[in-house]
């Protein structure tokens, strides 16, 4: 029968299992290929997040290089007599028919001389302006034109700005008049309100409203 070990010889053996056991699991770690980390569930929803907002930011970019959110535009059409948009004026005779539209950007300025009416359209509003009347289309998106003075009357879906207030049409039409004293509005048909500095008013067909 075999002595027992020593407390030194057991020892030893310890420490050369030890080191053994770390080079092998150091072997076993440098050998084996690493694995690729799945993305956390955090990052997937920011993706998903992230991607809708970034195509919405680049469709907003292309149509503003275009000149105005895509498929969205806007046309003047110059009636018989003296029209203007911008820089450009229309001349035809009094008993001629309507000029075809052309094209106008936010900003341009518009209108039609005291012999002639016009018609200036954006999305799916149309304001139309009675001899004498000026506007300026303001944006494409939202549809809004600003009435700088005289009487037209606002059809389909638009936002109509004055210097007296704001005159919203949905789906119908009114009649709004702009002078010295103020602003006259006279729902046609459809929806309407008139958005005064002091209160909103909510309109129905055949109702007048003012704001000074």
């Amino acid at each position: 029968m075999a002595p027992p070990e020593s407390s030194e010889e057991l020892e030893a053996r310890r420490e050369a299992m030890l080191t053994e056991l770390h080079e092998r699991l150091g072997r076993a770690a440098g050998g084996a290929p690493r694995r690729r980390r799945a993305p956390s569930l955090s990052r997937i929803r920011l993706r998903t997040l992230l991607l809708p907002a970034f195509a919405i930011v680049l469709l907003v970019h292309l149509g503003s290089q275009s000149g105005g959110p895509l498929g969205v535009e806007a046309a003047f059409t110059p009636g018989a007599g003296t029209s203007f948009a911008g820089p450009r004026v229309f001349e035809r005779p009094i008993d001629a028919a309507p000029g075809a539209p052309v094209r106008i950007e936010p900003g341009d300025v518009v209108g039609a001389g005291e012999d002639a009416t016009s018609v200036l359209a954006v999305g799916g509003g149309r304001l139309r302006l009675d001899p004498g009347a000026r506007a300026a289309l303001a944006s494409l998106m939202p549809p809004r034109v600003r009435l700088v003075g005289g009487t037209a009357v606002a059809e389909g879906r638009l936002r109509v700005v004055t210097a007296h207030g704001i005159v919203d049409v949905e789906d119908g039409s009114a009649r709004i008049e702009l002078g010295s004293e103020g602003l006259d509005v006279l729902l046609l048909d459809g929806v309407g309100r008139l958005i005064a500095p002091d209160a909103t008013r909510e309109l129905e067909p055949g109702e007048r409203a003012t704001a000074r």
